[in-house]
C-alpha cells in the first residue's frame, strides 16, 4: 500500500454551495451522509457534522480538520467524477518531481505537486495530516492542456512517466471539454 492522488473532475462552484444544486437539500444531504459518513471523528472519513456544514456553507465547528477534508472528498465524489489514476496511485515520494522534470524537458510548465499542495478550493479548517488537498481551476488547466496537446513525449525514455503524463493529460482533457475544475486528494 502507498500514497497517491485521487483526482476529481468537478465544478468548484457547486462545491461552494452544494445545497443549491439539490431539489430537496435535506433529503439529498441525508443520502450523502449515509453513503460517506462515520460518527467517529478520529476515523479517516467525514463526520455528519462536517459534511452538513460544508453542504450548507455553515461555519466550521469541528476541531478535526481531516473530517472536513474527507467531507469535501465526499462532495467531489457526489457532484463530480473520479478520474483514472493508475499511474498516480500509489507512487513513491519522488514521483511528482520526476514527472515535473519530464514535462519541463518537453516544454510543458506544470508542477504535479500543485495537485497535492495548492490547497482546497473552498475554505476548510487546518488539516494536520491527511488528506492533503490541491486543485487547479478550469481556466488554469487550459494552457497546460494545450501545451500537452502540442508536446512531443517521444524524447521521454521512461514508459511509466509517459503513461503518467498521458493520464494527467486525460484528466485535463475531461475537465476542459466538460467545463470542470480538477480537485485532488493525496493520501
Amino acid at each position: 500500500m502507498g500514497y497517491g492522488i485521487m483526482p476529481y473532475a468537478v465544478d468548484v462552484n457547486v462545491l461552494r454551495s452544494p445545497h443549491k444544486y439539490a431539489a430537496d437539500p435535506d433529503d439529498f444531504l441525508a443520502w450523502i451522509q449515509d453513503r460517506h459518513c462515520t460518527d467517529d471523528e478520529w476515523e479517516a472519513g467525514p463526520t455528519r457534522q462536517a459534511l452538513r456544514e460544508l453542504f450548507y456553507g455553515e461555519p466550521h465547528t469541528g476541531t478535526e480538520g481531516h473530517t472536513y477534508g474527507y467531507a469535501l472528498k465526499a462532495l467531489c465524489s457526489t457532484f463530480g467524477s473520479l478520474r483514472d489514476n493508475g499511474s498516480w496511485y500509489p507512487f513513491g515520494s519522488g514521483w511528482p518531481e520526476t514527472v515535473r522534470n519530464a514535462l519541463a524537458d518537453v516544454g510543458v510548465k506544470f508542477d504535479p505537486e500543485d495537485l497535492m499542495y495548492s490547497g482546497p478550493p473552498v475554505p476548510l479548517p487546518s488539516i494536520d495530516d491527511f488528506p492533503v488537498i490541491g486543485h487547479v481551476l478550469r481556466d488554469e488547466l487550459r494552457p497546460t492542456f494545450e501545451a500537452l496537446n502540442a508536446a512531443d513525449l517521444s524524447p521521454i525514455g521512461d514508459r511509466q512517466v509517459v503513461e503518467a503524463i498521458t493520464e494527467l493529460h486525460g484528466w485535463m482533457r475531461h475537465c476542459v471539454e466538460n467545463d470542470y475544475d480538477l480537485v485532488c486528494f493525496y493520501h
